[in-house]
Formats: structure tokens, sequence, C-alpha cells
């Protein structure tokens, strides 16, 4: 201890003789003079785990040089919250824990950060406060609603435990399902911060924060699961819609919740989905557009939007996700020859994807062998190129082995028997060519 008090004479002298080096430390040179022996005071303690010597000196120090250094705030939340655990009386345990939510309103002031040090309030609080639900909500939501645009100010961890929140308030006034609102107004927030915080970590190639943020979006779905059934859902939305059918922020939340819960199917999917498409049309809302008219088997008329989405994504990733899409909804319209071509397309964004887009047209194909066939029906050549379409998938993708393997099966029921090649001069293993909308040469195979 002599040593201690040794060495902190010695910095007061220096820290008095030079006034420039002593401004540093705080406004005048008695404030820098009582930070610097605060602080080694303070940390001496706190290294030992003595946080009841160490509070004195620290709040001395926040109050002497509150800019010196974060881990005063930091150090700060440890000293106050193992005096709340050591108070003796609610009084005294009240007093720590006001203190503690004052000092993260110091700590703004000293390092900013608003939205996270309100958030650090909230979360405290719902550690040593649990029942003062409504209040941890607000806190939340004010985080929230300081976290700047798509949240990038507000750390992601706060974004899930502020639904949370919202959903522990409401559960604690026995809210009804009217009430509900403010749960999906969290809901949006969370989702859709956490959806962009990953999107950035991955194009910054950041795969750490990535996982993290996928980990909190998965607990955000979980917390909202009792209230993602579209009977639930569209009520909440329905009157907003109502209200303003041409907000295109809402038009938006409303479209994302209902294609992320599985409600394309609801009149309000139907609506809003058109509605934006109107005011402000892109990749995402012609391709929500298709996605609701393929839900209504009207796939001629969702074809078009598949391929408007096409056209206007900006990524390899969508390009091929609306591309297939695109090339089913012909396909299922019976535009064979186009839908082969757009089939053959899908490769060009995503290689990954070319064995599922040939099995597509085998299967294409194999639809087609009754009607392309020659000799009285007898000589199916569209079965011989149905099979080569399908073995080449099952190499491209083993996957999707098995449905090639019965498509494959299903063609060789379709080949000619070897009588049959008898009579219509035809000879295993010689090339064929297959015409109708097929036009392509493929060889004999006999049963």
């Amino acid at each position: 201890m002599k040593k201690l008090v040794s060495l902190l004479t010695l910095i007061a002298i220096f820290s008095i003789a030079t006034s420039s080096f002593a401004q540093k430390y705080g406004n005048t040179p008695k404030d820098s003079v009582d930070c610097i022996m605060n602080n080694s005071l303070y940390q001496e303690f706190y290294n030992q785990k003595n946080y009841k010597d160490a509070y004195e000196p620290w709040k001395n120090a926040v109050k002497a040089c509150p800019m010196n250094h974060v881990n005063l705030y930091i150090r700060g939340v440890v000293i106050l919250k193992n005096l709340i655990v050591q108070a003796q009386t609610p009084e005294t345990q009240q007093k720590y824990i006001d203190e503690l939510m004052e000092l993260y309103d110091k700590r703004t002031l000293a390092f900013g950060q608003e939205a996270n040090n309100i958030a650090r309030k909230a979360k405290d609080l719902s550690e040593l406060k649990p029942n003062e639900k409504e209040r941890i909500y607000n806190l939340y939501k004010e985080a929230a609603a300081k976290g700047g645009e798509k949240g990038v100010d507000l750390d992601d961890q706060y974004k899930p435990l502020y639904l949370k929140a919202c959903f522990d308030y409401l559960a604690s006034i026995q809210a009804h399902e009217g009430q509900m609102a403010p749960l999906f107004d969290a809901y949006d927030y969370a989702s859709d911060a956490l959806d962009f915080s990953k999107k950035q970590a991955i194009e910054a190639g950041d795969t750490k924060t990535a996982e993290k943020a996928q980990d909190y979006i998965t607990a955000t779905e979980q917390i909202i699961e009792p209230f993602a059934s579209c009977d639930k859902i569209i009520p909440i939305y329905q009157p907003k819609f109502d209200a303003e059918p041409n907000n295109v922020e809402l038009l938006k939340k409303i479209t994302t919740n209902l294609e992320r819960k599985g409600c394309t199917k609801s009149d309000l999917f139907f609506s809003a989905t058109e509605n934006l498409h109107k005011i402000e049309p892109t990749s995402k809302s012609a391709f929500m557009m298709g996605q609701m008219l393929a839900a209504k088997e009207r796939f001629k008329d969702a074809a078009p939007f598949f391929k408007e989405a096409l056209e206007k994504s900006t990524t390899n990733e969508d390009k091929a996700k609306a591309c297939m899409y695109w090339a089913q909804m012909l396909m299922a319209s019976d535009q064979y020859s186009a839908a082969r071509s757009a089939f053959y397309q899908v490769s060009n964004y995503d290689k990954s994807k070319e064995g599922e887009a040939l099995y597509f047209v085998a299967s294409m194909y194999l639809s087609s062998a009754a009607s392309c066939a020659t000799h009285e029906g007898k000589i199916r050549g569209a079965a011989w190129a149905a099979y080569d379409k399908a073995a080449r998938a099952k190499s491209l993708d083993p996957s999707i082995a098995d449905k090639c393997e019965q498509l494959m099966r299903s063609a060789v029921g379709q080949w000619p028997t070897t009588e049959n090649a008898f009579f219509y001069e035809i000879t295993n293993g010689q090339s064929y060519h297959v015409g109708c909308w097929i036009n392509e040469s493929t060889t004999v195979r006999l049963r």
C-alpha cells in the first residue's frame, strides 16, 4: 500500500508541473490530478475484485475525466452490478440501479452509441427488475428508433430482445389479438434489420458476423412463431393496408411477412403485391407477382412476371431463381419449346442448377413421347431423348438421382420392342432424329 501511495504522489506532482499533459485527463489541472489518482486507486481495487472499495474512486474518476477511456464505463457496470447484488436494503439496491441507468447516459455523452446504450439499459433492467416489462419494452423500442436505417447503429444481439420484450409486455397486460400490432412492428424491425446485417456481412466476407446474424434471425422466428399463422397475421395487416393502400414501405412489410409465413394465397397478399408492383416495380415485386399467380395456378399469367424478375435482378443467385421459375411456368402452361430455352439459361447464372433444369427438360420430352411418336405411335423417339437428358441430369446432380432414375425407367417402358424395330427398319444403336418440337438427334434403344 505504501508503494501505491508513493506512486500516486509522484504522479500528482508530475501532473501539476505539466499542465499541457494534465489537460489531457480533465478540463483543469486539478481534474487531471484527480483523474490519474482515482483511476489508479479504483483499478487497483478492481483488479482485486474489491468492488466496494473501488466504488468511490471510480465515481471520482468518472466525474473528473468522463472522456478518459471507455473502460471507465465498462468496469463501472461490473462495479455497480456487484454492489446491487450485495445491497442490504431495497433502497440501497435501487440507488445503485439508478446509478447504473445514469451511467449509460454518461457513456453516450462521452463516447456516443446512444442506441446501444439505451439497449444496454433495457437488458440490464430485464435482469435486475424483470417485472418492469413496460419500461423494458419502451427502452428497446427507443433503442430501435435511434438505431439508424436498417438498424445499422444497433448491435444485432438487441434486435430479437426487442421483440421478446414486446412479447413479454403484451403478455403481462393480457393483450388480445386486436392489440398485437406492436408485436409485428417489432418483428418487422428485427427481421428486416437482421436480414440486412447478414447480407452486409456476407458481402464483406465476414462469416462470423453472418453466422451470428443467422442465429439471431432463428431466435426472432422462434419468438414470433406462436403468432405466425396466416389467420393471426392477416387481421393485423389488413386494417393498415385498407388505411394506406399505396404506402410503399407498408406494402413491402406486408408482402415480405406474408411471403415469409406462407400466406401467399391470401387476398391481402394479392392486393398488396399488385399495388407495390404498380407503384415501384422491382425484381422482388415482379417475383412476388409471379408467385402469387402461380399459387392461383395461373401459370401462363405468372410466366411474364418471373421473366421480368430475371431481367431486373442484379445477382446471379436471384437470376437463377427467377429463371427457373419462369421456365417452370412456361412448362406448366404447355409452352414446351420456350420452357426448354429458359431451362437451358439457368446454368448461365448458377451452374449447380444445370442438372435440375435438365431433369425438367427430360420430363417434357417424356410427356411428348406419345404426341411426337411416328409409325402409328409405335416409335416414340422422344422417350430416348428423355432418357438421355435424365441420365445427364443424374450425372450432374447426384441429389436428384432417385427421381432421374424413376423417369429413366418410365422412358425405358416406352421404348419399342425388337419386333417393332424389325417392322420399321430401325436397329439398336443407330442414330435417330426426333422431330416435333424436340428436333434433336438421339440413339435407338430397344426393349
